[in-house]
This record gives structure tokens, sequence and C-alpha cells, in this order.
């Protein structure tokens, strides 16, 4: 066993669970911390990836009937039923539309009257829809390029966010729930948030789309499941099989009060798990460039409108090597499940002085956000790590990415742009109402 660099004493006993380096494990229980061994001085990407890893796979692994947010250990990773993070509370969950108080219990679940579709909901049951109709397929983003997501079967990305029991319990038990109970950030600005979740609080955010007109070799790399979903053009619910397209697992640990931001696509969404042209969730594998001018004249404009045309999602910044590498071992690991379609973009973990392994540049205020993979604005691969299911239209600038957003709710919402912006009377206006 290795000391621990930076894992909490009171949580790893002063030790590291061994290199991560030499084999994969799939585990229900969710690691608490990333390990890395004292002394190492090499790329930390390797210990934070295969965190990353970890942490899906019990986030993932089917859920125990009877409780919320807790793995079945009697099945494997492979065993059917609804999984452990689709039993976490979802948004509609903990910020009512009408600002009535959440359920103290974790394990109880809210009337049907508080969500869009007014279905009632039970172990693992989902409903994804919105009351203004936009809030479940907006994009979040602070670009001017934001909004709904659609795939090439012509069906919207829908969105969810959820949290475990631990970040519910605080956003219960402070009444963080309404808008009045949120403090404000005083002036000057503080170095830390007026709101500090505690160790262990998880938040997902999961994208889902419906399959109608996949092929069925297609759909079986998607790990699918039923939900009531409110069709945005329509406004009718009804149920329909979704398929997982995208997992976001953002963890705040001891070692990294900014949280680990950990992000998963399903492989087939672009050409990247994958080489050579073929069949892709959100590119046909047929681009075109762009020309160098516009072919057309800008006026007058034209009588007939032109006709609409299919945009290729694509990534700006490749996954890294590293990453890559730690994905082949847990595909090994996983062979023979649907997990093993899916990889891991990236695991991200903004910088803050004296609390990283990686030195922080003196310069830094905070203001702008360094993390890693990368060093921020400037450098060649940056910190514009996207995933294309959540983050499509903001891949071009570090300063507009990911890890940029969530900073600007680092000290009045400790990074989660999901309290600041649904405490009741929720601040949403319909272009930015995406669950950030």
């Amino acid at each position: 066993m290795l000391a621990c660099l930076l894992c909490a004493a009171a949580t790893w006993a002063g030790t590291c669970p061994g290199l991560p380096l030499k084999a994969a494990a799939a585990s229900p229980a969710a690691p608490a911390d990333v390990c890395i061994p004292d002394p190492f001085t090499a790329l930390t990407i390797d210990f934070f990836d295969d965190y990353s890893w970890r942490a899906f796979i019990a986030m993932v692994w089917p859920a125990a009937k009877g409780h919320r947010g807790v793995a079945d250990e009697n099945v494997t990773v492979g065993g059917s039923g609804p999984r452990v993070f689709e039993t976490y509370k979802s948004l509609w969950e903990v910020f009512h539309h009408d600002g009535s108080a959440p359920a103290a219990e974790f394990d109880a679940y809210e009337a049907a009257a508080l969500n869009a579709c007014k279905a009632t909901t039970g172990f693992g049951g989902m409903v994804l829809g919105s009351f203004n109709g936009y809030d479940d397929i907006g994009q979040a983003g602070i670009g001017e390029l934001t909004g709904p997501l659609a795939a090439q079967n012509g069906r919207y990305v829908h969105y969810q966010t959820l949290y475990n029991k631990i970040a519910y319990d605080f956003i219960v038990s402070h009444g963080y729930y309404l808008r009045k109970n949120l403090p404000a950030v005083p002036s000057p600005r503080p170095a830390l948030p007026v709101i500090q979740f505690p160790n262990g609080s998880i938040a997902i955010k999961a994208a889902w789309l419906d399959l109608r007109g996949l092929p069925a070799a297609r759909r079986r790399r998607f790990y699918t499941r039923s939900a009531i979903v409110k069709d945005p053009n329509t406004g009718k619910c009804s149920a329909v099989t979704m398929g997982l397209v995208g997992l976001h697992i953002v963890q705040k640990t001891a070692s990294r009060p900014q949280w680990i931001w950990s992000s998963f696509e399903q492989v087939d969404s672009i050409p990247l798990f994958q080489g050579g042209v073929g069949k892709f969730t959100f590119n046909d594998g047929t681009p075109a460039p762009m020309p160098a001018e516009n072919p057309l004249p800008l006026v007058p404009l034209p009588r007939q409108p032109a006709k609409p045309f299919n945009v290729l999602r694509t990534r700006n910044a490749p996954v890294h090597e590293n990453t890559a590498m730690t994905n082949q071992r847990y595909h090994q690991l996983l062979e023979g499940t649907v997990w093993k379609y899916y990889g891991l973009v990236t695991t991200q973990w903004p910088l803050m002085t004296g609390n990283q392994a990686v030195p922080v540049p003196a310069a830094q205020t905070g203001e702008i956000f360094f993390t890693f993979p990368g060093t921020g604005p400037g450098s060649s691969a940056g910190s514009a790590y996207a995933n294309v299911t959540m983050e499509t239209f903001d891949q071009g600038r570090p300063e507009l990415g990911c890890m940029s957003c969530h900073n600007q709710a680092r000290l009045g919402g400790d990074f989660m742009w999901s309290v600041l912006d649904h405490a009741w009377p929720a601040n949403l206006a319909p272009a930015e109402s995406a669950k950030r």
C-alpha cells in the first residue's frame, strides 16, 4: 500500500488502494476521492481518469430496491434494473415550481403534480420535461451559440440533473430551494464560496436521446430505459424508450473542494472512439469543408427560404492520449456489458492555490479558471475539453467552456449553477434555462 498525497486521512486511512495503472476495477462503491501516491511526480491524469471510471461504474451499478442512491451488491454492473444515479433526486423533486418544500426524506417520492407531466414516479421512475417547454432540452453555456441539440435521427437530446443524498440533504436543511435563503456574495468578494456543499456531495447531469429511427443493431450499443417524456413541440407526455448518450459526474472531495468533474459519452456520438466513416448519433460521417466565402449574396434575400441542411457535430479538442489508454483498460473490464460502449472524454479538476499537485501560476486570481488537462487560455490544449452531447456549442475557447462557466457560480453557489438558477422563484429566462 502506498502513502496517499491528496486523499483525506479520515477517508483513506492514510493509504492508497494501489496504483490504478495496474488494473481496472469494477465496484458498486463510489471512490471517496482521487488517490495519488506519494512520492509521485509524473502526469497525474491517469489517477484522475481511473477515479472517473470507478465513479462511473458505481453510478451505473444496478440500484437496490426500496432505497434511493444505494447499489445492489448482489448483482454485477451488467445486471438489469434502474441504475444508482437514476434513483438520485431529480431537479424537479428538489426545486418545486410552486416553491413548496421538498420531502425531508431522501427515499421519499414527490407528488405527481410537481413534475411537468404530472406523472406518478416510484423506484427508478423518470420524467423528462419542463413547465416552460425548454428547460430539459436547452444546453448550458455562456457563449452566443447555445440551445437544443438534435441528433441525426431528428430527435432532441433531453437533459436531467440529479443529486445524491449528501447534496440533497444539504440543500433541504439550509432551505436553499428558496431564493430568499441563498446568501449574497459580499463585497469585497471573499476567497471561499458563501455556500459550501459537504464533501461527498455528488451532482449528475445525464443526456438522453429518443432512439426511434435507429436500427436495432445500433440501439443495442446504448443503455436504454423507458421514461415519461414531454414533447417540446406539442406539450404532450408519453412513454418513450430513451438511450443514455452522455453523463457528467461531479463530486466534491476532501482533496478537491472545487469538485472533480468527470465527463462520459456513448462511443457512437461522433468519429472519436472509433475511426473511419460510419454511422454516428450526432455526425453522419460525411463531413464537407465550409466554403472560404459565402457562395450566395446576402442581399437581396432569396424569395424562397433556404432548405435546411444537416449540421455535423464534431470535437475541437481530442481525447487526451492517456485518457484513451485508460478507456481501453476499462472497456476490456466491461466486456459483455453495454457499458463498454461508453468512454471517458475528460476528467477536469480546477486548480486552486494550495489544493492541487500541479502548480498554479502565481498570476492566477481565480477569475480566469485554469484546469487540467491543459494550462488555461492560450495554451495549445487549453481547458476547452467538451462533451459533445452537453457542451456542443462551447468548444472553441477555454473561457467559454465548462469550467469557466461553472467558475462564475463559484462564490455564490459553490460552482453549482443548478442552485442559483432553480431556487424558487427560478431565475430562468426562456433562452437561458438550461440546467447548467
